[in-house]
């Protein structure tokens, strides 16, 4: 039980509200906004783990690796099953090395055009860091994993797989999510 407000002891002077333990005055265990939010941000992240392999029953586009990192994430069964008409968001964060800024400034700029002409392509925005002039994001909406697909056949997407392969990126990484709540 969440108990936000205080409550009073045998002698009536108030107590704070209690947090997962139990007291003198009750055997009951109670928890506290931390926590409910912790166990709330294990439960993805141990589903997650659990179905990682199930990416061979994907469709063949499904599972391509989204991130270019030391930990490839790909569309699992159970994420799939979940996002049952939900849009598919994917963030990407990349490093770009300043030498090829030229180059990639011009490339993405046909990319994200190219995109936003795709059916099934809600948005590509390009967006560069505040803070670092070499890091970019991209946001990307898809109506659905056919929508990803299609977008990572075209011309203009292989002009950035090009760039990554060709090593113009000190880093990137791209995170996938599901649409919740979107305008």
């Amino acid at each position: 039980r969440l108990t936000g407000t205080s409550t009073s002891s045998t002698d009536g002077t108030a107590q704070p509200p209690r947090s997962l333990h139990t007291n003198s005055h009750s055997s009951e265990v109670q928890s506290s906004p931390r926590d409910m939010l912790a166990r709330s941000l294990l439960v993805p992240t141990v589903l997650a783990a659990a179905t990682r392999s199930a990416s061979a029953f994907l469709p063949p586009r499904a599972s391509t690796v989204l991130a270019y990192s030391s930990s490839p994430r790909t569309f699992s069964s159970s994420s799939t099953a979940m996002s049952a008409g939900k849009p598919i968001s994917i963030i990407v964060e990349a490093d770009i090395k300043p030498e090829r800024m030229d180059e990639f400034l011009e490339l993405i700029q046909k990319n994200a055009e190219g995109s936003r002409k795709e059916p099934g392509c809600q948005r590509f925005d390009v967006l560069r860091s505040q803070d670092d002039p070499n890091k970019f994001f991209f946001y990307e909406i898809y109506d659905d994993a056919d929508a990803v697909a299609h977008h990572k056949a075209q011309p203009h997407f292989d002009l950035w797989t090009k760039f990554k392969e060709s090593e113009g990126i000190s880093t990137s990484v791209s995170k996938k999510a599901f649409g919740e709540f979107m305008s």
